[in-house]
């Protein structure tokens, strides 16, 4: 599907602007502050990330991307009901070609976390300024950028992933809280919904670990969401795919958005070869874009 960025924008721009807010109804209590207060002394974070808006689209399913070293990352403690800020903040940087960073000797007064990158990686061209405000618009690139993140509670795990899917569910957890859940149920409901949005339906959400990329097809899947989301940043802002998910649960209530991606799965489908394993994950992902 071919069209003008600006012609893009405005249609999606129109559409997304139209969309309805979530109207479930909520009957779970929300977990009270101090059941979820506790104290995390001197520990070590690490992770790793991928940069969207600093890799061109490679279009491969296999290879990870990363973070570019100087890339900037920041961890923000969060109010267990609320998912708000409390004002504890540590910055870190990605080292190296790994895109690995690490938060070494924190201490936290409760167990649930934050964790972005900027847009940017410090360079000659650009330089941090201490403030988490960005322009959102990478001109060199020509395209549209954001921050990525992930909400992890460290008490379950103390190495995590930044990624395409970490970054959309981010969002439909803010959704969630905001709209009553516990953070409990809303991690539990916001898993289901990612999942299924992708076409892995029915697996279990393993993307805001490091570990992930282990399962074979889980690493396909995110690499086909991320592809997707650098072209569609090409048109437009990836914030309203994320605002899409975040506000439906879905990837298939959102016209544009559905229709951009299944175009360019289809696209990706056919220069494939019958063999290549990501045809199925293609296939499944396109199948759960159609579901309305």
């Amino acid at each position: 599907m071919k069209v003008s960025k600006i012609a893009y924008a405005m249609l999606v721009a129109v559409t997304l602007t139209a969309c309805s807010d979530v109207g479930d109804s909520v009957t779970d209590p929300a977990l009270s502050e101090q059941d979820n207060r506790v104290a995390l002394d001197n520990i070590t974070v690490e992770g790793h990330a991928s940069h969207l808006s600093a890799s061109t689209a490679t279009n491969s399913t296999m290879l990870r991307r990363v973070a570019d070293a100087g890339t900037m990352v920041r961890m923000a403690e969060l109010d267990s009901v609320t998912l708000d800020t409390t004002g504890v903040v540590f910055y870190s940087r990605c080292d190296g070609s790994t895109g690995e960073f690490a938060f070494d000797h924190v201490s936290l007064r409760g167990p649930y976390v934050k964790i972005e990158i900027a847009p940017y990686a410090e360079s000659e061209s650009w330089q941090w300024d201490g403030s988490w405000s960005f322009d959102l618009y990478d001109h060199e690139r020509d395209r549209f950028v954001a921050t990525y993140g992930v909400i992890v509670d460290l008490r379950k795990t103390r190495t995590v992933d930044i990624n395409a899917m970490t970054f959309l569910e981010t969002f439909r957890l803010h959704r969630l809280v905001r709209l009553g859940y516990s953070l409990v149920d809303a991690k539990e409901r916001a898993d289901k919904e990612i999942m299924s949005a992708v076409g892995l339906s029915g697996e279990t959400f393993d993307f805001d670990k490091r570990e992930y990329v282990r399962n074979r097809g889980h690493l396909i899947v995110n690499n086909l969401l991320e592809d997707l989301i650098i072209e569609w940043s090409s048109y437009a802002s990836p914030l309203q795919v994320a605002n899409a998910f975040g506000n439906k649960g879905s990837l298939s209530t959102s016209t544009p958005i559905r229709e951009f991606f299944v175009d360019e799965l289809n696209v990706w489908k056919e220069q494939k070869s019958n063999s290549d394993s990501a045809i199925d994950f293609i296939k499944r992902f396109i199948e759960a874009l159609q579901e309305k």
